[in-house]
């Protein structure tokens, strides 16, 4: 082998080996880029060449019983920026001219810019001309998408129970936060590829798609109640000097709130939509509660309509504390009592009853704990164990004092004497439907206990008419021409935390149901810290005269000239055996479609009727009930036809209209059986 040869072969060899090296160094380098580095170029890539863009469904629409639109949403543009693409390919006047068009400043259009972000919005649900003009100046990593911005059509009306939006379509308060997921519809997320010139590439299946409409909720209200219930209650609080107030106005056999009023003199437009005080606030009862107290020593057996109890003439002092009353009172039964509004009465009435049986008294009729209205934020109320009770709270008790509840608890609790003692559950949205208009949802009314025998509401109805009709009563003020009104007054001392209570700052209030014998509405007043001689039967019964006259008009319900004194309510099965039933008329029946029972003997078939149909119904045949589940009666016991004995009980099975019983309710059970462990 020559020397050229060798030589020739060396330098192949040399080649050889920095071709392999550097080869060698290449697949290092590729290797390196696409494990080490590969996640980061590929974020990189995906920041520069696709974005993410949002396309937020449009949120259903709120509407009142009859169609009214109380919230509803119109379309808008939301314009974005990339900041890092926008700062490299743009100069300072060009971005002047782009926050001119967004109604921006400089200084805070070039603090957005200034975010560590890969994505900021410059400008959220504004006019489509106003996006255009900024669109067309053309600047790179500038775009818009199509948004929804919310509006409310009737101002403030209902704004407590409506609730409130966010800036990105989430619901923050009332209705908006509680269904916002029914609401809110399907936002669509879009990835947009980008070619070298920055233009979209809309070849994904999903931008030829629209985002899911939310869905229609129709509520249980009545827009013009509404209005009658804010309006008297926002000049009741002018003319009182009240610093806040509520109102509520309640159908006692559905549960369904027509109206739910909130007031103040500091409040603000999203505070008002922010905080609802009927379901959130608690305050204490005073007299109103003497209602509910004379029902649960009546249920209990603690005393008869006919015992008269001893008043004091005003004064009683029971250790070192002294009860007093506005007036001078010796023997008084418990009409008496509740008519003149007696606190030693009362106080007398509950130490007789004794702390555990006005404690499961009061938690029967639901207070201390929430009635399961489908609104957020629902507080409990105040009532301690009667194992921490003294002697002087139980008298405390008997009069509001030292107890506190919810607006929508204590009107709950009256519905329940004006229905014949069955708790039912509030409720604001009736029925829901999707884009398409099928329904998604339907609510119907839902029993949560018996809270007394029908029998002791009939009495207590009749009791509570003379705190309106009669001369001596509190509540005479409450009075709505030719319609018979039952409820009681309530005037309370407001609390000082630590330090007893307030001589000068009272809560008034009002609770009542009409026409008394056949009641189709409950109303509630309450005026929070009005001052010294405000009393309930002053400032809240006319609150209530008022917007009870307004919504028996707009509900078309004729009054009657029935004298209170001999008007009849509810079943009859319990009455007094000596008490003749002929002396008590029986109302005419609410429904066309209820049919009269076959013979005074015979058992009545309810089978297909709601609740209020079946509870006239059973007025009229003089029938007692037990009621389970939630919408029309699917089935009964005795059956229908079946002879039955004074005193017979029929129990009643409702489902709703998809064939299940509703979730969650309570067999109505009257209370000397739960006594015994039924």
């Amino acid at each position: 082998m020559n020397a050229a040869f060798k030589k020739r072969r060396s330098r192949i060899v040399v080649l050889s080996l920095v071709l392999a090296f550097f080869f060698i160094l290449v697949v290092l380098r590729l290797v390196g880029l696409v494990v080490l580095d590969g996640p980061r170029l590929n974020s990189l890539a995906r920041s520069e060449h696709t974005e993410r863009v949002e396309l937020t469904a449009v949120r259903g629409p709120i509407v009142d019983r009859h169609g009214k639109p109380l919230a509803l949403s119109a379309e808008s543009r939301s314009v974005y920026a990339r900041p890092r693409s926008l700062l490299e390919s743009s100069n300072a006047a060009q971005r002047a001219h782009l926050a001119a068009a967004l109604g921006l400043s400089s200084a805070d259009f070039e603090a957005k810019l200034g975010r560590q972000t890969s994505f900021v919005w410059l400008a959220r649900r504004i006019a489509r001309g106003r996006a255009d003009r900024a669109e067309a100046l053309g600047l790179d990593g500038v775009g818009a998408v199509n948004d929804y911005k919310r509006f409310y059509p009737e101002s403030n009306l209902a704004a407590a129970v409506v609730g409130m939006a966010g800036m990105d379509g989430q619901g923050l308060s009332g209705i908006e936060l509680k269904y916002d997921r029914m609401i809110r519809g399907a936002p669509i997320a879009l990835r947009v590829d980008r070619d070298a010139l920055g233009h979209p590439i809309l070849d994904s299946p999903l931008a030829l798609r629209n985002a899911e409409p939310g869905a229609r909720l129709e509520l249980t209200l009545d827009a013009n109640i509404q209005v009658l219930a804010e309006n008297q209650l926002a000049a009741q609080i002018r003319a009182s000097g009240a610093r806040r107030g509520s109102a509520i106005v309640l159908d006692p056999f559905t549960g369904e709130v027509l109206a739910l009023a909130t007031a103040g003199v500091n409040k603000t437009e999203a505070g008002e939509r922010l905080h609802d005080s009927v379901v959130q606030d608690a305050f204490e009862p005073g007299s109103t509660v003497k209602g509910i107290l004379g029902a649960v020593a009546l249920e209990e057996g603690a005393l008869t309509p006919e015992r008269k109890i001893f008043c004091e003439n005003g004064a009683m002092q029971i250790g070192r504390n002294v009860i007093h009353d506005h007036g001078h009172h010796d023997w008084l039964d418990l009409g008496g009592i509740i008519k003149v509004s007696s606190n030693i009465g009362a106080a007398k009435v509950a130490m007789t009853l004794g702390a555990d049986r006005y404690y499961e008294g009061l938690k029967a009729f639901g207070f201390g704990s929430r009635t399961g209205i489908d609104l957020p934020g629902e507080a409990n109320g105040l009532l301690q164990a009667q194992a921490n009770w003294t002697r002087i709270d139980l008298a405390n008790h008997g009069f509001g004092q030292g107890i506190a509840v919810t607006p929508i608890q204590l009107v709950a609790a009256y519905a329940a004497i004006a229905n014949g003692g069955l708790l039912m559950r509030p409720f604001v949205v009736r029925a829901a439907y999707d884009a398409a208009g099928n329904e998604i949802l339907r609510h119907t009314p839902q029993v949560l206990r018996r809270a007394v025998a029908p029998g002791v509401a009939h009495t207590m109805n009749r009791m509570l008419r003379e705190v309106v009709n009669d001369e001596g009563g509190t509540g005479r003020l409450a009075r709505v021409a030719d319609f018979t009104v039952a409820g009681k007054t309530g005037t309370a001392q407001m609390p000082n935390p630590g330090k007893g209570y307030y001589q000068n700052r009272l809560v008034a209030s009002f609770v009542g149901f009409l026409p008394a014998d056949d009641p189709r509405l409950v109303i509630l007043v309450v005026l929070e810290d009005v001052g010294e001689g405000h009393e309930g039967g002053l400032v809240a019964a006319p609150v209530f005269s008022a917007i009870a006259a307004g919504a028996l008009g707009r509900l078309e319900i004729a009054g009657n000239h029935r004298a209170y004194e001999s008007a009849s309510l509810l079943p009859l099965g319990e009455m007094a055996e000596n008490e003749p039933a002929e002396s008590v008329p029986v109302p005419v029946a609410a429904s066309a479609a209820l049919e009269p029972a076959r013979a005074a003997s015979a058992t009545p078939d309810f089978s297909g009727l709601s609740l209020r149909a079946a509870v006239t119904l059973a007025r009229r045949t003089r029938v007692n009930l037990e009621v389970e589940g939630s919408g029309y009666v699917a089935a009964q016991k005795p059956a229908a036809g079946a002879r039955r004995r004074r005193g017979t009980v029929v129990k009643l099975t409702l489902e709703s209209s998809d064939g299940a019983t509703a979730a969650g309710e309570t067999v109505a059970v009257p209370r000397k059986a739960r006594r015994n462990g039924a």
